[in-house]
């Protein structure tokens, strides 16, 4: 259908306000959330025909995202409806909807009995069988034999799961049993509002994969999770395929302080959780938020993981037992070390500054950016020769603690633009102070640096203020959501409502920062990022205002630098890293699981780790033995303060 325009501004205004009374989405409120969105959402106004197959997509993905219940005979009949999703929003007819569920409703009942089937089936285990982790590039089964393969394979992986955390087969078959009857009720039991909220997540993830609704239980998760004080085991978790995947770690958390050679790491998949000693919940197929209600606990108590990891390898089997704690502000506050760095018989004094986040706590009067002031300030005292600071890992936070810790750095100047599509870009300066530090500047950044660090290091790009390092671009996420809580117990909204640009008039959306310097690392390996995302928000540039340039970083600085690197990095120790690298990223590319059980090598794993837990304590500084990213960086710290004399 053409492009529909939505209720107008006066009539939203006085719908808003008339939301049913009764707890819970109803038809009658679809509209008005709906409008809202598209009234404060960053780029869109609109449904045309490109959002309604979204739309379409994201619900029959939310349905049956493995591809275990619908047939392509189904889909077929459902595609009349794939570019109708506006005029039926418009016409609060939500038919389809119900349709769509109720073929669904029915495919479900059919498929336990499949289920049934082939769970008494006698599953060989020892033989070499894969299943695709990659739903995308499944197709949907065209007759019952391909459907019954389908579970059968689907059933073995989730057997294995539980015999690969030490049940028997008996045991394994009366749990997974117990698990999809669970889940057939509360697919009988789905009312109105949880259908009409699965119908809204599909309307606002079709936008960009920022925006969505969250229900009542939902909405107070999130307030829980956005807490400064967690307990649990810090790990930002997400939902896919039916997985509970690790997507990252959260600095200072139990998780973070593991060993370094059994921490989780982004991808993991969550098969099954079990408490201390207690037997193994699994957790394929289970709702993220009752996931996080198993892994969320007492401070001190011990939670164990089981986890699915691919790599070099094949598929790796492990069980990680994590003490829960509460997550700090001091955790994730910023640290530093003044090291005195040898070559070439001249000594390097390099001040080296880490920041795990952007953080403030008016109440303590501290943040981040008084942090990194006063290790400036220090590093000032000691004449450091360069300052290397590390935004690896840093997730982001508070934007107004970026700005400020960027005029630590420059005078008074544009740092980031902000702009939405009905209003020019609003500019956020430098505050108006005495820069902190004025010398030689590196900026380490990785996969896993988001948000307001990377409006922090594309700060420093756009100066020319410092040489940015990694082993890759950040993560690429460049815009600004807004969180409103709905009247009624109707939930929340989180809509995506501006664009962050940077001072070039660039945006850090979907590619992120790129290094100037590229040094290998094992981070690389992750095929993750804005651009990975379904539906991301595309930009066009805008207009660059005038700001002062440094010389810190110019083409012929920048061509050395990455002369002088690869020269290094092509020879030795890096040459193995750089095979592990490509052997890894090469395994990944493989989105299939083994079948094959190992159960034997998983437990033994176990034992390991739980030993290694009890001797390894965390490193602590730089180890320049051992970290050979940061060993690179430290020649490149030589190297450029060389070429500046």
């Amino acid at each position: 259908m053409f492009k529909k325009r939505f209720i107008p501004l006066l009539t939203l205004i006085i719908l808003f306000s008339c939301f049913k009374k009764s707890e819970g989405l109803k038809q009658s409120d679809m509209q008005v959330l709906i409008s809202r969105v598209l009234m404060d959402h960053a780029q869109y106004n609109t449904i045309d025909d490109t959002i309604s197959r979204r739309i379409y997509a994201n619900l029959i993905n939310s349905l049956d995202y493995g591809k275990y219940y619908f047939y392509q005979s189904d889909i077929d009949s459902f595609s009349k409806h794939e570019m109708l999703f506006d005029d039926y929003i418009i016409s609060d007819d939500y038919t389809a909807l119900y349709d769509v569920f109720s073929v669904y409703k029915k495919r479900m009942a059919e498929a336990m009995k499949l289920f049934d089937e082939v769970l008494a089936l006698n599953h060989d285990f020892s033989i070499e069988e894969n299943i695709i982790v990659e739903r995308d590039k499944v197709p949907f089964a065209t007759n019952k034999n391909e459907m019954a393969d389908r579970w059968r394979k689907n059933v073995k992986l989730q057997l294995l799961n539980y015999i690969s955390s030490g049940k028997s087969i008996e045991e394994a078959r009366s749990k997974l049993k117990k698990k999809y009857e669970l889940t057939h009720k509360r697919i009988e039991e789905i009312e109105e509002s949880r259908l009409l909220g699965i119908f809204m997540n599909a309307f606002t993830t079709a936008l960009d994969p920022h925006s969505n609704y969250l229900s009542i239980d939902e909405h107070e998760d999130f307030e829980i999770s956005m807490r400064l004080k967690l307990q649990g085991i810090g790990v930002r978790l997400r939902s896919e395929d039916g997985f509970v995947i690790v997507e990252s770690i959260i600095t200072g958390g139990a998780a973070d302080k593991l060993p370094e050679n059994f921490q989780l790491k982004p991808s993991d998949k969550i098969m099954s959780v079990a408490q201390k000693e207690g037997e193994f919940v699994d957790v394929i197929d289970m709702d993220l938020r009752d996931v996080v209600k198993l892994i969320r606990g007492k401070e001190g108590t011990t939670v164990r993981l089981n986890i699915m990891r691919e790599s070099t390898g094949g598929v790796e089997r492990l069980v990680v037992p994590i003490v829960r704690e509460e997550i700090q502000l001091q955790d994730s506050e910023a640290s530093s070390e003044v090291k005195i760095y040898k070559r070439k018989n001249k000594n390097y004094k390099v001040g080296y500054l880490k920041l795990p986040s952007f953080y403030e706590d008016p109440e303590k009067n501290k943040s981040s950016s008084g942090d990194v002031d006063r290790i400036l300030a220090e590093m000032n005292k000691e004449k450091v020769d360069i300052v290397v600071f590390d935004l690896r890992g840093n997730p982001g936070g508070l934007l107004s603690e970026s700005i400020r810790i960027a005029g630590s750095f420059i005078e008074e100047g544009p740092v980031v633009q902000i702009k939405n599509k009905n209003n020019p870009a609003r500019i956020y300066y430098a505050d108006e102070r005495q820069m902190h530090y004025t010398g030689p500047l590196i900026v380490l950044i990785d996969k896993f640096s988001a948000s307001a660090a990377e409006i922090l290091a594309g700060a420093i790009r756009d100066y020319r203020r410092g040489v940015i390092v990694g082993p890759g671009n950040t993560f690429g996420k460049g815009t600004v959501q807004s969180y409103q809580v709905l009247p009624r117990r109707l939930g929340a909204i989180k809509t995506t409502t501006h664009i962050f640009y940077q001072p070039d008039g660039t945006s850090n959306q979907l590619w992120g920062i790129a290094p100037d310097v590229v040094v290998p690392d094992m981070s690389s390996i992750w095929k993750m990022g804005e651009s990975e995302t379904k539906f991301p928000l595309k930009w066009e540039k805008i207009r660059k205002p005038d700001y002062k340039m440094y010389k810190y970083n110019t083409p012929h600085i920048v061509d050395k630098l990455n002369a002088f690197s690869r020269n290094r990095t092509t020879v030795g120790e890096y040459v193995k890293l750089r095979e592990q690298i490509e052997r890894y990223r090469a395994r990944l590319q493989d989105r299939t699981i083994s079948l094959k059980e190992e159960s034997d090598i998983s437990r033994q794993r176990e034992k390991e780790m739980e030993e290694k837990i009890k001797q390894e304590r965390d490193r602590k500084g730089i180890d320049l033995d051992n970290d050979l990213f940061l060993k690179e960086v430290f020649n490149l710290s030589a190297d450029y303060l060389e070429m500046l004399d």
